[in-house]
C-alpha cells in the first residue's frame, strides 16, 4: 500500500525524469539515429506517461480516499466487510454481549489506522477511553479527554466562537435543559409547554447576552453565577439591554405583572441549572482549552468525553450539550474523515437525533450508535423518533437480547423465506383410525427471535450491504492505559475557582450599578 501510494505520488516526476536522462544518453551514444529513435520509442513514452498522470492518478487517488470508508473487521469464521461506514452503524446487545470489547474496539482501531478524527461518549468512566488511547496516542491525532472527576482540560461549550446566530443560542438552550429537566419523548401541551419554553428563552437571552456583551464570560459556569446573583428585576434589566436577548426572554420579561408567573420559570430554571452547580463541573467548564470543531484541517483531533453513572443526573446534561456543539461544528463540507461513537447512546437526548447520522455522511462522519436495547431508545426519544434513529443507520450488529420486544424488532429485519409446514389431522370418530397428512408452506422471518436469546458473549447476527450473517468475533488483545492529566487540580484549587467566577459576577454588576 505505501509503495503505491508513493508510486502515484512521485511517479510522474521519476518517470519523466529517467526518459530525459535516456534521451540525452542516445543523443550522446547514437546522434545519427537520435530523431529516429526519439519520434519512434521516446515521444509515444512521453505521452502515454503523461496520460496515466492524467487519468489513472486521479482515479488511484479517488479509490485511495473511497477505502478508507470500507471497513473490514476479523471474526472467527472469516471477516466481515463494511462497504461504507458513511451510512453509519448500530450495535445493540444486553449487558455481557460484548459490544465494546468486540465490535467498537475493532472500529477504533479502523478509524485509527485510516487517521480519522472523532468524537467519543464514554459513558462507562473510562472504560472506552482507556482502550482509545493506547490506539491514538502514537497518531497525528491529539488525543483530549474530557471529564469531570479527574480533569484533564478545560472545555466551553457555548464559547463565542461556536454560536455565529441567534439559531445557534436557542439549539444549544434547548440541549441543555431538555437533559436537565430529564425531558424524555412526551410532547408538553398547555401551561407546561408555556413554561417550558419561557425557561428555554430565559436561558437562550442569557447566553446571548453575555455572548455579545461580556464574552470573557460567556461560560457555563459564569452564567449560572449570573442567574444567581440577580434579583427579578435586575435579571429583566439585564436582559432587556440588548434587543435579541429581550426578545429570546420575551416569555419571561413579559411576566412582570404577574408574580407568580415569573417565580414559576424562574425556580423551574433554577432547579434545572442547580444539577450542573457542583465545583469540579465549574473548573471543567471555565475555559476553552480544547478545540471543538475537532474535524478542522487546522487542528485535527480525537476528543473523548468521559460520563460516569454514578453522577449521570449531572454529568449527562453537560456531556450532552458539549457532544451538540462538536457535531454542529463538524457539519462543514470538506473537512477532515471523522466518526462519532456514542456509547449508551440512550443516556443523553440530543436534538434532533434522527437526523444526525443522515446529515453528518454528507460530510464524510461515520456514526456509531451503540445501545444496551431498543426500549431504552423508546424511552428517551419515543417509539417513532428511535425507529427513525434506527432506519438511519445501514449496518446493524445485534448481539444478545433479555427483552422479547426487541427480539421481535430484530427478526423484522431480516428476509422472510418460505418455510415447509405438516400437518397431521385425525378423524373424530373412535371408530374411525383414519388420519390426514397434508403438506404447506408458510412465511417466516429466515432469523427467528428466539436466535438472539441464545447468542453468547462476542457472538453477533450482522446485517450489511443487504446480507446477515452470525459472526464471532476474537477476543482481541487490548492494551489499557491512560494518560496522567497535565495538571491534577486538589479540592483547594477547586473551591478557589468556583468562588473566583462567583467574586467576577458581583464585580461586575456592582460596576455596571
Amino acid at each position: 500500500m505505501a509503495f503505491g501510494f508513493r508510486y502515484v505520488r512521485y511517479g510522474y516526476g521519476i518517470h519523466t525524469t529517467l526518459l530525459l536522462i535516456i534521451c540525452s544518453l542516445l543523443y550522446l551514444i547514437y546522434p545519427d539515429m537520435y530523431m529516429k529513435l526519439l519520434g519512434y520509442w521516446l515521444l509515444p513514452l512521453i505521452f502515454i506517461n503523461s496520460l496515466l498522470f492524467i487519468v489513472v492518478i486521479p482515479v488511484w487517488e479517488k479509490s485511495r480516499k473511497e477505502r478508507k470508508y470500507t471497513m473490514k473487521i476479523k471474526v472467527k469464521n472469516g471477516s466481515i466487510k463494511l462497504q461504507n461506514i458513511r451510512r453509519g452503524i448500530s450495535v445493540i446487545g444486553s449487558a455481557g454481549s460484548g459490544k465494546t470489547e468486540s465490535v467498537v474496539y475493532n472500529m477504533l482501531k479502523h478509524f485509527r489506522q485510516h487517521q480519522f478524527c472523532g468524537l467519543i461518549h464514554d459513558y462507562k468512566h473510562f472504560e472506552i477511553t482507556e482502550m482509545a488511547y493506547p490506539l491514538f496516542k502514537e497518531s497525528d491525532r491529539p488525543f483530549h479527554i474530557i471529564s469531570f472527576d479527574d480533569i484533564y482540560a478545560k472545555v466551553n461549550p457555548i464559547a463565542p466562537r461556536y454560536m455565529q446566530d441567534e439559531e445557534s443560542v436557542n439549539e444549544v438552550s434547548r440541549v441543555l435543559l431538555e437533559n436537565l429537566l430529564e425531558q424524555r419523548e412526551s410532547v408538553a401541551t398547555g401551561a407546561s409547554k408555556f413554561f417550558n419554553d419561557a425557561v428555554e428563552g430565559l436561558l437562550g437571552g442569557l447566553i446571548w447576552k453575555l455572548k455579545t456583551a461580556y464574552p470573557e464570560y460567556c461560560t457555563l459556569p459564569h452564567l449560572i453565577a449570573t442567574y444567581q446573583y440577580l434579583d427579578t428585576d435586575s435579571l429583566m434589566d439585564f436582559l432587556s439591554s440588548d434587543y435579541t436577548s429581550k426578545a429570546m426572554a420575551d416569555s419571561f420579561i413579559s411576566g412582570r405583572d404577574s408574580e407568580r408567573q415569573t417565580a414559576g420559570v424562574k425556580s423551574s430554571l433554577a432547579n434545572a441549572l442547580k444539577k450542573i452547580s457542583t465545583q469540579r463541573i465549574f473548573m471543567a467548564l471555565s475555559a476553552d482549552e480544547v478545540p471543538l470543531d475537532i474535524n478542522n484541517p487546522n487542528n485535527p483531533a480525537v476528543v473523548s468525553i468521559v460520563n460516569n453513572p454514578k453522577f449521570e443526573t449531572a454529568y449527562s446534561p453537560v456531556v450532552a450539550t458539549i457532544i451538540h456543539t462538536i457535531t454542529k461544528q463538524m457539519s462543514i463540507r470538506h473537512r477532515e474523515s471523522s466518526f462519532l461513537l456514542i456509547e449508551e447512546a440512550p443516556t443523553i437526548r440530543l436534538l434532533n437525533m434522527h437526523r444526525i447520522p443522515a446529515t453528518l455522511r454528507s460530510y464524510d462522519i461515520s456514526t456509531v450508535y451503540v445501545m444496551q436495547d431498543k426500549t431504552q431508545n423508546d424511552m428517551m426519544y419515543g417509539d417513532k423518533a428511535s425507529r427513525a434513529i434506527l432506519s438511519n443507520l445501514s449496518y446493524q450488529f445485534f448481539g444478545k437480547v433479555n427483552d422479547p420486544d426487541t427480539a421481535k424488532y430484530y427478526e423484522r429485519f431480516f428476509e422472510i423465506v418460505k418455510k415447509p409446514t405438516t400437518t397431521i389431522s385425525k378423524s373424530q370418530n373412535s371408530l374411525n383410525f383414519d388420519s390426514r397428512i397434508s403438506t404447506g408452506e408458510k412465511e417466516v422471518s429466515k432469523i427467528r427471535s428466539d436466535v438472539f436469546f441464545r447468542l453468547k458473549e462476542g457472538e453477533f447476527i450482522s446485517f450489511a450491504d443487504g446480507k446477515d450473517r452470525k459472526v464471532r468475533f476474537k477476543m482481541p488483545s487490548i492494551i489499557r492505559e491512560l494518560p496522567p492529566p497535565r495538571h491534577r487540580y486538589n479540592d483547594a484549587e477547586i473551591q478557589a475557582n468556583f468562588e473566583r467566577i462567583h467574586l467576577e459576577i458581583r464585580q461586575l454588576f456592582q460596576l455596571k450599578s
